[in-house]
């Protein structure tokens, strides 16, 4: 397994046919009415499970006992934590995790620390996760998993991929995907990675793998295996040229911290990515990870994460609610905004986000739904995007992007207004970038401007 270390100064360190729009959208209803506690199949989330009480495995971000600071440069973490009577447990790519001892609460730590000139940021350590992992959408097997299928999908289409490929294929544009790792045999990946890190185990090994231990106690063991896998499927499918960096910041159940995200985004900026996908949140903002994304953007890094499945205008996910942040809520196939979907001022564009198909650990293809899925295909149409205009910055990547997004379909005009710009169309957005002889190739599309 290929991999890139970490910043010298991290520690602790028979073919079935392509399944048809109908029979998905058959798939989907189904699985709507059939949604529970226990691991069923579920291809989208459900709304209902989704508010569960705060710190609940499907509610609220949990915090925990540790305190996260970023620290001014030339500061010293370790004197820091003497200095309060705590404990260093962390240093990871300027991200450090204190704990504090004899018997203070985090919090009462946090207080004292802040205002100290030697500390950039400093909060509670807390948790995010995907939003399919909070809300219970898992990967669905409807037996029409093949490699064919994967590459021919509705959704695909959709968004008009094949007219885009005449224009770009990503090559060597680098593209991030911070989630639980991926399968880097699976043959829709293989070849397709470029390096990446482990930020939970803490070492080269970015697999997507389970452990068989229910870590955050909401009944379902590895509830998030294969996301990761999944998301960088998407990644490759839309931008299959591009160079994936795999880094690991969330377990097999979708739990990761401040911590390991923040250190993710900087381990990404410092590898060269040009698109960081984010298909995770939390419930509160974090300032070490928006320092994080802050940093990121000003180097020309177009930050992309899922606007959540709340099906609600609130509450509103982070990062995805940064201004720093393309933020994607989902549609189908058809454009329609998808029941689950988060909306509201915050949310640039939709993508597809229902029984999407792609990668699943062991070689597999499977369906998933969720604004997860989503934002892969923009950070996909990014990277295709960049490898036609490398000096692009994020802000002309989006505005491309949201210039030739579709109308909505079966939209309130009211709804409409808290989707963004509308549905992805990466036919349409890469249609300039066509030789003058191609331009037939362009969808029959027009700017569409908000």
């Amino acid at each position: 397994m290929s991999a890139i270390s970490p910043a010298p100064h991290s520690v602790r360190a028979r073919q079935r046919p392509p399944v048809s729009a109908q029979l998905l959208a058959a798939i989907l209803a189904l699985a709507l009415g059939a949604a529970s506690c226990s691991r069923a199949p579920l291809t989208a989330p459900s709304v209902q499970e989704a508010r569960g009480p705060v710190g609940s495995a499907t509610g609220s971000t949990t915090e925990t006992d540790e305190v996260v600071i970023t620290v001014a440069p030339g500061a010293d973490p370790y004197l820091i934590a003497s200095d309060y009577g705590a404990l260093v447990v962390d240093v990871t790519n300027g991200v450090s995790v204190l704990r504090p001892t004899g018997g203070e609460a985090a919090d009462v730590l946090c207080r004292r620390i802040s205002g100290d000139a030697r500390v950039a940021t400093v909060e509670q350590n807390a948790v995010l996760v995907p939003a399919e992992a909070r809300q219970r959408s898992f990967a669905f097997d409807d037996g029409y998993g093949t490699a064919d299928a994967y590459q021919q999908q509705p959704a695909a289409e959709a968004i008009n991929l094949y007219a885009a490929h005449y224009a770009s294929r990503g090559s060597d544009v680098p593209v991030a995907i911070l989630d639980t790792g991926a399968d880097p045999t699976h043959p829709a990946l293989a070849g397709h990675i470029a390096g990446g890190w482990d930020f939970i185990g803490n070492d080269a090994d970015f697999g997507d793998t389970h452990d068989g231990v229910d870590s955050n106690a909401d009944g379902v063991v590895d509830g998030a295996y294969g996301h990761g896998t999944h998301i960088a499927g998407i990644v490759s499918l839309v931008a299959p040229q591009a160079r994936l960096l795999i880094v690991r910041v969330l377990d097999s159940d979708g739990r990761g911290d401040v911590r390991s995200v923040a250190a993710g985004i900087r381990w990404a900026t410092q590898h060269g990515a040009r698109v960081i996908n984010m298909s995770l949140g939390m419930l509160q903002s974090s300032p070490a990870i928006n320092s994080a994304i802050v940093q990121a953007a000003g180097e020309g890094v177009l930050l992309v994460a899922s606007a959540g499945n709340w099906g609600a205008e609130t509450p509103q996910e982070f990062p995805a609610r940064s201004s720093d942040v393309v933020a994607v809520a989902a549609v189908d196939a058809e454009n329609q905004p998808a029941s689950f979907t988060s909306y509201g001022s915050f949310v640039d564009l939709c993508a597809p986000g229902i029984a999407v198909r792609s990668a699943y650990p062991g070689g597999l293809y499977r369906l998933w739904s969720g604004t997860s899925m989503s934002t892969a295909f923009v950070s996909g149409t990014a990277a295709l995007l960049l490898a036609n205009h490398p000096s692009w910055q994020p802000a002309a990547v989006r505005a491309r992007i949201g210039a030739w997004s579709h109308a909505l379909v079966n939209a309130s005009a009211t709804l409409s207004s808290k989707l963004g710009s509308g549905a992805l169309d990466a036919g349409a957005a890469l249609g300039p970038d066509l030789p003058a002889g191609d331009a037939d190739r362009t969808p029959a599309s027009s700017p569409v401007r908000r």
